[in-house]
């Protein structure tokens, strides 16, 4: 009797998410995600299944595919759902709002090494797909060009306040930051290489300052970081 119980059960609750996910239901369409992003974080995207993903979101198949028409249609999906969750949006507006461009180097470091962890095996799963779906590829190529274009503002930002290594072409000194910060790089250090997460910002701030920014410049700023410090350490006495 448990059992047939425990499968009506089950049986109506499935017809309920068939039916709410015909309307869109957000509710369904955030376990779907949730789910998957569990899976992949848990997987490392190896192995992770439409299949998979219905039996954790506890969904039918055809509720599934009623939000997302493929594999590579829920990964586009969940790329976004996952910038959300990290809270992508205020990571890029603390490097907007930065006093100077060179906070801001400072800044987009600390977000790679603080937002990087949780992203890299979705985007690992992208990668893995995007040259045989032109969706995954659009969705792939749209955040590279996305984040050469917040390069593209910082370099913009410290020739505008002379701080830009002058030997430096600012499309030169994008490019430089562009790939210093990419993704992979952080793979090479962190994952292969050991870095620690303070290590990687530490090292990569360093190594940003000295390549992109005047000499003169970084002392300046040198000299404000321990004036800034001193007075905390003062306030704390």
């Amino acid at each position: 009797m448990v059992y047939t119980m425990s499968s009506k059960r089950r049986n109506l609750k499935q017809q309920l998410d068939t039916m709410s996910s015909q309307h869109g239901d957000p509710a369904t369409r955030q376990r779907i995600c949730d789910s998957a992003l569990r899976l992949i974080s848990k997987q490392g995207g190896a192995g992770v299944t439409l299949a998979k993903v219905a039996r954790i979101a506890r969904v039918s198949r055809q509720a599934l595919y009623l939000h997302f028409a493929d594999r590579a249609d829920l990964f586009v999906a969940l790329v976004r759902y996952a910038d959300e969750r990290r809270g992508l949006a205020n990571a890029i507006q603390r490097i907007e709002q930065a006093p100077s461009g060179i906070l801001a180097l400072r800044e987009m470091a600390a977000m790679q090494a603080r937002m990087n962890p949780t992203i890299w095996p979705l985007a690992r799963l992208i990668d893995s797909v995007r040259r045989q779906d032109e969706a995954a590829e659009r969705c792939w190529q749209d955040r590279l060009a996305s984040r050469l274009q917040g390069c593209r503002s910082i370099v913009a930002r410290l020739k505008k306040e002379n701080s830009l290594e002058p030997s430096l072409h600012e499309a030169v000194a994008t490019d430089l930051l562009w790939t210093l910060t990419s993704l992979r790089t952080w793979e090479d250090l962190v994952l292969l290489r050991g870095w620690t997460a303070r290590q990687y910002k530490d090292r990569l701030s360093e190594l940003l300052l000295r390549m992109l920014v005047r000499a003169d410049a970084r002392r300046e700023q040198g000299t404000r970081h321990v004036s800034v410090d001193k007075i905390r350490h003062d306030a704390d006495q």
